[in-house]
C-alpha cells in the first residue's frame, strides 16, 4: 500500500465530498445503505411505500406537489466528527490516545452505494502488548518465563518480558461498494470493503530476572526480582484487508430495523515483526493473525421520533468470530502464543449504543430540469457506546469499554 495514499486519506475523502457536492447541480439520487452501522452515516434515508423519505425518523415529502413526480437521480451523504476512541468490533485500536477524527462520504445510484471513510488518531496510543491492531496484539496478557542458562553453579534464571507498544500514528482509509435489493419484506445488501491502514508503532520490552534462590559452598543466596535490560522490538505496521459481506434486514417492523451481516476476509496482508537477536524463530507469521477468517454481526436499530427536530436511535449489537481475530492465551507454552495469541472462534463482543440526531437545517432547492431539486438536511448527532467483550480482550482493550463523540451529518 503506498504510504502517501493513506497519509492523504482525509484529502481524498474531502475531494470525494466536494466532487459529489458540486455535481449535484446536475443530478441527484437513491437509498443510502452504509455497512458501517457503528461509524457511517446513521441517518437512514429510504423511500417508503408512498415515495416519501425517512429522515431522522421523520416521514416527510421531499418535494412539493409540483416537483413530487420528478425522479431523484442520485443521493449522497457525508459525516465529519470526533470519537473518544476508535473502537472496531469491541477492539480499541487507539487506546489512551486523545481520540480520533473521522470523515465519511458516499453516493448512491441505481441501488449501488460507493463510499469512502477515513479516520485519524490524535496523540499517541499505548498498550501493554507486543502490538496493536485487529490482526495482531493478542499476546502479552500473561508474562512468559524464559529460562536463561548461566554458568555453573548458578541455576537457570527465570527471565520475564513485559512489552509496551506506543502507536504514534494511525490512519485508516476504507473504500466500499455495495448493492441493495428489496426482496419483498426483506432487504438484501451485498458488497465489498477495502481497508488500508498506516501505522507507526514501536514496542519497548522490559526484561526482569528473578527472583531465584541457589546454594553454593554451603550457603544460600537469594536474588530478588530486578530489571536487567530493556530494548526495542519489532511490531506490526501497515496493514491491508479486503472483506466481502452479505446483509439481510427488514424495515417492515415499526420503529425497529433488525439486520444480520456476514463478513468474509478475502485478503489479509501487513508488515509483521521479523526475527531479532535470536528471540523470534524464523518462519512466521509472528505477531499478525493472517487467517482469512470471517464474522457474523447481528444488530437491532431503533428509530423513535420525539419531535420534528429530535430522534432517538438506540442500537444493540452482538458478534461471533470465525478466526478473523485473536484472543490472549492464559498460559502460553510457546513464544508464538505469547506474542500473538490464538485465533478466536466463538462469541466475540456485545455492544449497546445510543445516537440522538438533531435536525439543524433543512433547505429545499428548485429544479427546472427533469430531476427532483436538492433537498438538503443537516444534523448534529451526539453518540455514546458501551462494549462488553465476551471473549478475552487483547491488550489495550478493557472488557467493559465506554466511548462517545459527535458528528455532523449532511444529506442530499
Amino acid at each position: 500500500m503506498p504510504k502517501n495514499f493513506v497519509k492523504n486519506s482525509f484529502l481524498i475523502a474531502i475531494a470525494f465530498f466536494c466532487a459529489t457536492h458540486m455535481s449535484y447541480a446536475q443530478d441527484n439520487g437513491p437509498t443510502i445503505q452504509n455497512p458501517f452501522a457503528e461509524r457511517g452515516a446513521l441517518i437512514n434515508i429510504a423511500p417508503n411505500a408512498d415515495g416519501n423519505l425517512t429522515l431522522g425518523g421523520e416521514y416527510k415529502q421531499p418535494k412539493n406537489v409540483i416537483e413530487q413526480e420528478k425522479p431523484v437521480f442520485w443521493t449522497w451523504a457525508a459525516d465529519i466528527g470526533y470519537t473518544s476512541e476508535y473502537n472496531f468490533r469491541g477492539t480499541n485500536l487507539t487506546p489512551d490516545a486523545h481520540g480520533a477524527g473521522f470523515i465519511d462520504a458516499e453516493v448512491s445510484k441505481w441501488n449501488f452505494t460507493l463510499g469512502i471513510y477515513g479516520i485519524h488518531q490524535f496523540g499517541n496510543a499505548h498498550a501493554d502488548g507486543w502490538s496493536m491492531g485487529e490482526g495482531g496484539g493478542g499476546g502479552a496478557a500473561t508474562p512468559l518465563f524464559l529460562i536463561f542458562p548461566p554458568p555453573s553453579p548458578i541455576p537457570p534464571l527465570p527471565i520475564t518480558d513485559f512489552p509496551t507498544t506506543t502507536q504514534s500514528e494511525f490512519d485508516e482509509l476504507d473504500v466500499y461498494l455495495n448493492y441493495h435489493l428489496a426482496l419483498g419484506p426483506v432487504d438484501l445488501t451485498v458488497g465489498n470493503i477495502a481497508f488500508f491502514i498506516q501505522r507507526d508503532a514501536q514496542t519497548v520490552v522490559r526484561e526482569f530476572v528473578g527472583p531465584f534462590t541457589f546454594h553454593f559452598a554451603g550457603q544460600t543466596f537469594f536474588i530478588p526480582r530486578q530489571e536487567f535490560r530493556h530494548h526495542t522490538a519489532p511490531t506490526v505496521g501497515d496493514e491491508q484487508f479486503d472483506r466481502v459481506f452479505v446483509k439481510l434486514s427488514t424495515s417492515k417492523i415499526p420503529y425497529i430495523t433488525p439486520s444480520i451481516t456476514y463478513y468474509q476476509t478475502i485478503y489479509n496482508e501487513g508488515q509483521d515483526a521479523q526475527p531479532y537477536a535470536g528471540i523470534l524463530p524464523r518462519g512466521g507469521p509472528f505477531e499478525r493473525n493472517e487467517a482469512l477468517g470471517g464474522y457474523l454481526d447481528g444488530r437491532l436499530r431503533g428509530n423513535f421520533p420525539v419531535t420534528h427536530w429530535l430522534t432517538i436511535n438506540p442500537y444493540g449489537v452482538i458478534s461471533v468470530s470465525f478466526h478473523d481475530r485473536v484472543e490472549p492465551v492464559s498460559n502460553p507454552t510457546v513464544f508464538r502464543d505469547f506474542i500473538r495469541g490464538r485465533t478466536l472462534s466463538g462469541w466475540d463482543v456485545a455492544q449497546a449504543g445510543l445516537e440522538l440526531p438533531i435536525h439543524l437545517l433543512h433547505h429545499m432547492g428548485t429544479s427546472t430540469g427533469p430531476y427532483a431539486p436538492p433537498d438538503v438536511n443537516l444534523y448534529l448527532v451526539p453518540f455514546a457506546w458501551y462494549s462488553y467483550h465476551i471473549s478475552d480482550p487483547t491488550p489495550g482493550t478493557d472488557r467493559n469499554e465506554w466511548w462517545g463523540g459527535a458528528k455532523f451529518t449532511l444529506t442530499f
